[in-house]
């Protein structure tokens, strides 16, 4: 079942952005609500963020088809966000060599890291 979830949009990342491990030196933080494709990933997802972009892995337990990630800001899209009572949710895509890859998420720190790349990408 895991490596099903993974045919919906992780893999897509994974054929061009797959690393073999994340570095140590990486602080990394759970995201409570994040979908890529049409796979959500609802805590079972960590992001760790530099200055270049973004490292993503799964918990140990969905390690099957979910290798580590590492996608540069550069390959982000426009973020939009999104409120529904008290929840905002932000969408952005993820461009690769096959096409785009859909990638919503709720973390604020991501938000601010991406809205910070992008304005610096722009001066």
């Amino acid at each position: 079942m895991v490596f099903l979830v993974s045919r919906m949009g992780w893999s897509q990342l994974a054929a061009q952005f797959a690393v073999e491990a994340l570095p140590a030196t990486v602080n990394q933080e759970t995201v409570t609500f994040l979908r890529i494709g049409v796979a959500k990933y609802n805590n079972a997802a960590r992001v760790g963020i530099t200055p270049q972009g973004m490292y993503l892995s799964t918990w140990k337990i969905f390690f099957l088809g979910h290798p580590p990630l590492y996608i540069p800001w550069s390959v982000f899209g426009e973020l939009r966000a999104q409120t529904f009572l008290w929840a905002t949710t932000y969408t952005t895509h993820i461009r690769t060599d096959s096409g785009k890859v859909a990638f919503t998420f709720s973390s604020e720190r991501l938000r601010m890291a991406l809205t910070a790349a992008k304005s610096a990408e722009k001066s």
